[in-house]
This record gives structure tokens, C-alpha cells and sequence, in this order.
């Protein structure tokens, strides 16, 4: 293996040990005001739109078997972001941490894709599949969550 595909894999595996993280009472009590359906199974904590703190990317699985990304703001607004396969694994960076993300991602040989960041504000990554990442980012002008980047492993 690599030094790259190791960083890469480094990465994943911290990703991982985050996701085991117990959920922090605030993060429980905005669950319980925006009366989250289902469990939150990982988490992680940024700035996704500007001006505006104390939001939380989650992954949450519901008995059912469903399972979804989602942003929960600090109003207890609740945006979905996809659906995913298997193992939740979510990590949020900062712009200049997505930007090191995407070089780490050109210079491997087995991890393919792209993560752009356009904005200051919290990048979301997230596997909706085993071996297949989306990133995302709030976008000011749609008003939205829009993809800023992919890869496969």
C-alpha cells in the first residue's frame, strides 16, 4: 500500500472510530425538537450555512432498515441529504480541510473522485454506498444542499 492510500485509509478508519462517538445532549435535544424519526447511528458538528452555528450532520437509521444523512440546524430544521447502504460514515470538514481532502484523493492510485469546496462553510462527506462518497455544501444562491464532490474507493 501506498503512503497516499494509507493516508487514505488512515482517514477512513478515524472516520469510523468518530462515528462510535455517543451523541452530545445538545445534539439529543435538537432530535427531540425536530422529532427525528429514528436513531442517530454517527454524527459530526459544523458551520453549514453562513452566520449560522450549532448544526449537525447525522446519519440516522430508522427499525425499519432506512437509513439517511441528514443536517439538523441549530432551529431544529431538518434537511435530508441521501440515503445510504450499510455503515454509516460521515465526516465533516472545513473548506481548507475539503481542499486537502481533494489532493490527498488525486495523488492516490486507488481512490478516485473530485471534492471542490465553493464556499466558507462546513463540507459534509459521507459513503451512500461501501466504496462510494458524496460530498456536500450548502450553496447561498439555490438555497440548498448541492454536491461538491464524489469518489470511489
Amino acid at each position: 500500500m501506498n503512503t497516499v492510500s494509507r493516508a487514505v485509509v488512515l482517514g477512513l478508519a478515524a472516520a469510523a472510530l468518530a462515528a462510535a462517538r455517543p451523541v452530545p445532549p445538545r445534539l439529543a435535544a435538537l432530535a427531540a425538537r425536530a422529532r427525528l424519526d429514528g436513531a442517530i447511528a454517527a454524527w459530526c458538528a459544523g458551520g453549514f450555512r453562513p452566520g449560522r452555528r450549532g448544526a449537525f450532520a447525522v446519519a440516522v437509521t430508522s427499525p425499519t432498515g432506512s437509513a439517511r444523512y441528514a443536517i439538523i440546524e441549530a432551529d431544529a430544521t431538518i434537511t435530508d441529504l441521501a440515503r445510504f447502504d450499510g455503515a454509516p460514515d460521515l465526516s465533516c470538514y472545513s473548506r481548507a480541510q475539503a481542499a486537502d481532502l481533494d489532493r490527498t484523493i488525486a495523488r492516490s492510485e486507488t481512490v478516485h473522485g473530485r471534492v471542490a469546496p465553493r464556499w466558507n462553510t462546513t463540507v459534509v462527506c459521507a459513503f451512500v454506498e461501501a466504496t462510494h462518497a458524496v460530498c456536500w455544501q450548502y450553496s447561498p444562491g439555490e438555497r440548498k444542499f448541492v454536491t461538491v464532490g464524489e469518489w470511489t474507493t
